[in-house]
Formats: C-alpha cells, structure tokens, sequence
C-alpha cells in the first residue's frame, strides 16, 4: 500500500505509531476486499436480479451498507480540498455558495429578544424596557471588531464566515476562550472560527469508536472534547514541534458549564460525527463542466485566428514565415496568432474548414446540467445563474422555493451559531452585573426564560411591491400578522427600532398642518377652520 504524505510525516518523528497506522490501514482495505466479494456473492445467489433491486445495467455497482463515519470520513480530506478550490475557481460553486451567503446571512442574523414574560411575571411595558437594554449590551459587544480573538470581524462578519467555512469544508468550529477587557470594550468573550481541518486526532492516529475525526465521544456517541492543532495541517508556515500537534478543549467548562466549542454541521445521517462539503455531490460534474468550458473557449480563440496560406516558388518560405523560435522550427510547430501567415511548398494548396466555433450547442448543454445541479444544492435555476426570463408567476415560485431552504438554513445557523453565543454572553453579562437577571444561574427554567430570542435577518425581497404589501397590511387589520414580523419580513427591519422615528415624523406632520393622504373610498378629512378675527 502506497504511502500518503501524512505517513511519510509520522514515521519521521513516531515509527511506532506509523506502522500500527499501516497495519490498520491494510487491515480496512481488506476489510472492504471482503465486503465487496460478499456483495458480489450476493449477486451470484440472485439477490440483484431483481428489477425492484438492480438492473442489468448496474451490474458494476455494488454499494454495500455501511454506517456514516465508513462512508464519510475517508473521503472527507480529498473532498475538502476539492470543495474549496472549486469555491476559489469555479463560477458555477462561486456563484451557488455566494448566493447562500448572500441570501441566508446578508446583513447579519440580529437578535430579537423575546423574555419569557409568563415565566418571570412581568408587565409587557417591563419586557420591553429589560429587552431594549439587552440589545443595547449586546450591540456593545457585537458591533465590535473586539468580538473576534483576530480582531477583523463583527459577530454578523462571523456569522457569515461561519456559512462559507461549513459549506466548503462540510464543518467548522468556534473556539470561545476569554479575551482581555478594555477600557471600551467590557466583555471578554472571544469568539475564534476555526477550519475543519484544524481539529483532527492526534499525530493523525486512526479512528476508534471513541474518537472520531478528532472528537473524542462518550459511550452514547455524544461530543465530550476536541482535538486542535496548534496550526493548520495545510500551513506553509510548517508545524513546530511535531506533525498534527495539538490540544484537548473539553466541549464544556468542567466546573461552569460554560461552552468552550462550538461544532457546525448539518447533521444528516445518525452516527455522523463531521459535515460533508456542500458541493460534495456535484464536486465531478462542476470539474467536467470547467473542463468543457474551457475547451471550448480555447477552441473558439483558436478558431478566431485568420490564418492565410501562401504557396512559393520553392519549397522554403521565406524568413518572414518561419517560426518564431528556434524550437518551434525543430518541431515543425508554428505559432497561431491574429495576422499569421503561413508559407506552403509548391504543389501544396490550401484547405478551409468551418469550425462551427462557437459551438451552438454550448449553452443548452450548459443550462440542462445547471439545471440538475440546482436540485442537488436545493437553488432553483433562474436563482443559482442569476436570470429570471420567465413569468412573474414562475420567478415568485422559484424564489419562495429558494427560501424554504434559506429559512432551514437560516434556522440552523441561529441555532447552532447565534444563540448558544448569545446565552454564553448572556451568563457573563448577568455576572458583570450589566444585565438585571433574578434567578439566572439559580434555576434553568429562569435562564431559559431570559435567554429566549429570535434570529430574523434581511427580507426576501419584492418582485411587485405594491401588492406584497398591501397583502401585509390586510393581514395586520385582519389582525393575523404583527407589525413587527412584517416589517422585518418586507424590509429587514425591526418595528421597535423604527418605530420612535416614525411617531417623531408624525407628530411633527401632525403640528405642521401636514395631513395623511387619504385612502381611495375614504371620506375626506376636515380641515380645521383658521379662528375668526374678533370684530372691532
């Protein structure tokens, strides 16, 4: 068995540990030999001959069962970096990932807090105060570049660094270790993203049924640590100390509670202990797609060119029609470009060709295999290349399909990312005292209670403004909707926020004499009349 670069590192610094890896490593591939030949023993007995089973023409594939770690993580390193070069080169992944960025996280997922006014016994006129002085706490501390241990992003910056990170490589993390406090900055809670490939097992040892892909599990499958590398195992920097060095983080504080890591991916199958890369599925046909378009790009300029043929009276063209370089002459090549001439030997005649450049065929080609991998990344054609050719009716299904699979998106960014950060900020900004909190660390029920928030962001837009919100307005007098939902559903905006400005603006229309305009139907308000002069 061929030896990877991982294992030429560990048998340099640990041969012990590399020659159990190679006697495991030989030990799964004829493990794999063996499932493979009982598949096909399957087969022989008649167990795929069944037309409800597999076809004649699938006689080659033999998929055998097998649990999500065997089927995920061997291919996991190879997918990553497939993922992420095609993130960097591909218009087609470029475009399907910035959409998701673009459309999920936009402006950022702002926190909405909704206190559980039942549970702790308070007036809505308390609710609102106590929430207006979270939001403007937590503001304090989100809106700063301080959030981040680098010191570059805001925590709505993160947010959307969170996405990308879990879409190209499958998962991330979120380290949360204490920073120092600043004069302007109160809080230390830090916030540190970190790539897949940054938490793995140590010296790059096998997986074991506790420990898998650097996580190490408790005997219910549960997450109790994670395995980090000091550096990237990618690093050009090169890694001090010994390959895949690295440190134990335990999931939770071991005498607070408190959450030290965070793990982000969307689980799919029971037993998954990492994410697979969001381009995974289609990984191959977007390289064969790139590969096509770029053949077919190079054949178009090459057909571009003008070449004329010239015939001589002798068999040697001139010096004005020889190559351009000495290898180019050794070779018998000649260089195409705009204006080349090429001499022919006399007897010789030239031939034209048309070379049906650009290929007619291209685009329909293109578009049919779009199409296909829309419905793998759940976006809708005319969203994932961006053109909305057809009816308002077929552009307004599209998009409300598309935003199905947002809002799950959505979901599951504010819960696995925005609200545990929230209720890890929340505990500190109780024990500071910044935050009245009766009863928060005393009873879980109580901390539940303050801790309850909504995660809305930017609003799916408007292809006809006019009667999407008249449709809201009849929901809101029908008394079916709240104005808050639909000001941040129509604008992204929160109704508490904006509404001050908005009473200010009245009122001072109001004493300016500045009347509404009144409604189709409606009877015309009466003006005030100016008070008479007195008669003298």
């Amino acid at each position: 068995m061929q030896q990877t670069i991982l294992d030429r590192a560990i048998a340099s610094v640990a041969p012990g540990w590399a020659a159990q890896r190679a006697k495991s490593r030989v030990q799964i591939a004829l493990s794999e030999q063996v499932n493979l030949a009982a598949g096909e023993g399957l087969k022989a007995m008649g167990a795929g001959d069944s037309n409800e089973t597999v076809s004649r023409s699938s006689r080659w594939w033999n998929p055998f069962p097998r649990d999500a770690r065997a089927d995920t993580m061997s291919k996991l390193p190879l997918q990553r970096g497939a993922s992420r070069e095609l993130a960097r080169t591909s218009p087609i992944a470029v475009g399907a990932i910035n959409t998701n960025i673009d459309r999920v996280v936009g402006t950022g997922l702002a926190l909405v807090a909704q206190p559980a006014l039942a549970v702790l016994g308070w007036t809505p006129e308390r609710a609102l105060a106590w929430r207006a002085k979270a939001h403007q706490e937590f503001s304090l501390w989100a809106d700063s570049t301080d959030c981040d241990l680098e010191g570059s992003l805001n925590f709505y910056q993160l947010q959307a660094l969170v996405l990308r990170s879990t879409l190209e490589s499958g998962d991330c993390f979120s380290n949360l270790p204490d920073g120092e406090r600043t004069a302007t900055q109160p809080y230390a809670l830090r916030i540190q993203v970190l790539e897949a490939d940054r938490v793995g097992n140590p010296l790059g040892a096998m997986d074991t049924p506790a420990m898998a892909g650097g996580i190490r599990l408790n005997a219910s499958g549960a997450p109790e640590a994670y395995h980090i590398y000091d550096q990237h195992p990618g690093s050009l920097a090169g890694i001090k100390g010994g390959a895949f060095k690295g440190q134990w983080v335990e999931r939770l504080g071991a005498r607070s509670r408190r959450r030290r890591v965070l793990h982000h991916f969307r689980k799919l199958r029971p037993g998954s202990v990492r994410g697979t890369p969001y381009l995974a599925p289609i990984i191959d046909c977007i390289k064969q797609i790139a590969r096509y378009t770029e053949a077919e790009i190079m054949a178009a300029v090459v057909t571009s060119y003008l070449t004329v043929f010239i015939e001589t009276p002798n068999a040697t063209p001139s010096g004005v029609f020889q190559g351009e370089t000495a290898q180019e002459e050794a070779s018998g090549e000649i260089g195409l470009g705009m204006g080349t001439v090429v001499g022919l030997a006399p007897g010789e005649k030239a031939n034209t060709f048309n070379p049906s450049r650009p290929n007619p065929n291209f685009e329909p080609f293109i578009l049919a295999v779009i199409k296909q991998m829309g419905m793998a990344l759940s976006l809708p054609y005319e969203l994932l290349v961006k053109q909305f050719n057809a009816s308002y009716s077929a552009s307004k299904a599209a998009l409300l399909d598309a935003w199905v699979y947002f809002r799950s998106v959505r979901y599951w960014l504010s819960q696995s990312f925005c609200q545990p950060v929230f209720e890890t900020w929340m505990a500190e900004a109780v024990s500071l005292g910044r935050i009245e909190a009766p009863g928060f660390f005393a009873d879980p029920l109580m901390r539940w209670a303050y801790t309850r928030a909504a995660w809305p962001g930017d609003s799916m837009g408007s292809i006809n403004p006019k009667d999407e919100v008249a449709a809201y307005v009849v929901a809101i007098e029908a008394r079916l909707m709240t104005h808050e939902r639909a000001e941040w559903e129509l604008w992204g905006s929160s109704w508490e926020d904006t509404y001050p400005q908005k009473k200010s603006e009245q009122d001072r229309m109001r004493a300016d004499g500045i009347l509404p305009v009144p409604k189709a139907g409606a009877p015309a308000p009466q003006q005030k009349k100016p008070p008479e002069e007195p008669q003298t």
